[in-house]
C-alpha cells in the first residue's frame, strides 16, 4: 500500500473513532506519523467515545477533549497568521505582479534548450496567476498561447475529462490545445480518488522568443 493511500485510510479511520495506535499498527507506520496525518481532524463525541472503548474510558475521553481544545487553538492561531500575511500583502501593484511572475518563471519556466517561451505546472492557482502575469505585464492574450496537457498513461481513460477541466478553468477553447501527452513511466503517486489529478499543463506563448530573452535577462539581473 502506497504512503498517500495509507494517509487517506488513516484519515478515514480516525474520523470514525479509531485510535492512533490501532491505525499505526494496521498500516505498519509509526504512531508519530499517524498523529501528524490526523492532527487536523475534528473528532465528534461519538468518535471520542469509540476511541475510549480501547482504554481507560474517563482518562481517554479527557485526553481527547484536551487534544480537541489544543487543535482548535492551533487552527485559530494559523488563521490569525494567514490573515496577518494577507494584510501585509494588501493589493498587488503591477510591479508586484511582475516580480512574482519572474519568480514563477525562474522556477518552472523554460530557461535552457530551445528558445520556446514555455511554462509548466500542475497547480491551478499558479497557472491562473501566470496567465494573469502574461496579460497584465506583457499584454499577451489568451489567443496568443498554445497549451499541452501531460498526464500518466494510467489516466488515459480520463483524457476528455482532464482536457475539459483545463479548458474551462482558463476559458480557452480546445482548438488551442495540442494533443495530450501520455507519460509512459510508472507513476509512483497513487490517488485514492483519481478525479483530483489533472496532470500538468504547459503554456507556450506564440512567437515568444524575444520576450523569453527579456525575462531571462531580468532573472539574471536578480542574481
Amino acid at each position: 500500500m502506497s504512503k498517500p493511500f495509507k494517509k487517506e485510510q488513516a484519515l478515514e479511520w480516525r474520523k470514525y473513532g479509531r485510535s492512533i495506535s490501532d491505525i499505526a499498527s494496521a498500516l505498519s507506520v509509526s504512531k508519530s506519523t499517524v498523529s501528524v496525518w490526523c492532527r487536523d481532524i475534528a473528532l465528534s463525541e461519538k468518535a471520542i467515545a469509540n476511541i475510549a472503548k480501547s482504554g481507560n474510558a474517563k482518562a481517554t475521553i479527557a485526553l481527547m477533549r484536551y487534544s480537541e481544545e489544543k487543535r482548535t487553538q492551533r487552527q485559530l492561531a494559523e488563521l490569525k497568521s494567514a490573515k496577518k500575511g494577507a494584510y501585509r500583502l494588501s493589493s498587488l501593484s503591477d510591479r508586484d505582479i511582475y516580480c512574482i511572475g519572474l519568480g514563477l518563471y525562474w522556477g518552472e519556466g523554460y530557461k535552457t534548450g530551445s528558445q520556446e517561451f514555455g511554462f509548466t505546472n500542475s497547480d491551478p492557482r499558479m497557472i491562473l496567476f501566470y496567465m494573469r502575469w502574461l496579460n497584465v505585464v506583457f499584454g499577451i492574450k489568451k489567443m496568443d498561447v498554445i497549451l499541452r496537457i501531460s498526464i500518466n498513461q494510467t489516466h488515459k481513460h480520463r483524457i476528455k475529462e482532464v482536457e475539459a477541466y483545463w479548458s474551462k478553468l482558463l476559458d480557452i477553447p480546445h482548438s488551442q490545445f495540442t494533443k495530450t501527452s501520455l507519460i509512459k513511466s510508472t507513476s509512483k503517486k497513487v490517488y485514492k480518488n483519481e478525479q483530483v489529478h489533472m496532470g500538468t499543463l504547459r503554456i507556450k506563448v506564440r512567437k515568444g522568443t524575444s520576450l523569453r530573452r527579456e525575462i531571462l535577462g531580468a532573472i539574471a539581473h536578480i542574481t
